[in-house]
């Protein structure tokens, strides 16, 4: 008998939970649109979460076969310098995905709101803040790859500080 009351309990909680609206005209095909936009917003940030993480790991996983290999420890600690570090760009990726996560959230709640009173928000902001996020992970993603010997010199060029140009390696 309690096992009655239980799934009738149950069944009201999770309707009252619920919004129900009525499917007139586009009402429905609006909020699935809605949803499915929800998850790519949130897939994108995801990924940008995992992308960080997974090359932070990379990274410490390249400074320990340096460290677990049978040079001498001035060479280990020359290769360990000469290495560039990824940690700023890993942290930005974790921070960007986490804003798009963030974004993706409010953004389907606005909307929700929005359709229930027959409006629909157009998205400015956030097409501004895929392409700012994307175009600085994209940059600082290039000049990683394409400038690592001379990061010595632009970081002490930017910050007024002396640090050592790195020597030509012949």
């Amino acid at each position: 008998m309690t096992m009655m009351w239980r799934g009738v309990l149950r069944s009201r909680l999770n309707l009252r939970r619920m919004l129900h609206v009525k499917n007139t005209g586009s009402v429905a095909r609006d909020h699935l649109a809605n949803e499915r936009t929800f998850l790519a917003w949130a897939r994108t940030g995801m990924s940008f979460v995992g992308l960080g993480v997974a090359l932070d790991s990379l990274q410490k996983h390249g400074e320990m076969t340096i460290l677990c290999s049978p040079l001498s420890e001035e060479q280990k600690q020359t290769a360990l310098e000469s290495s560039p570090s990824t940690h700023g760009i890993n942290v930005l990726m974790v921070g960007v995905g986490g804003m798009f996560l963030m974004y993706a959230t409010r953004r389907y709640f606005f909307v929700q709101s929005a359709l229930k009173q027959d409006l629909f928000p157009i998205n400015r902001m956030g097409i501004l803040g895929v392409v700012s996020g994307t175009s600085i992970l994209t940059l600082g993603g290039l000049s990683m790859l394409f400038a690592p010997m001379h990061m010595k010199s632009l970081i002490s060029t930017v910050t007024g500080t002396s640090i050592d140009a790195p020597e030509d390696s012949k």
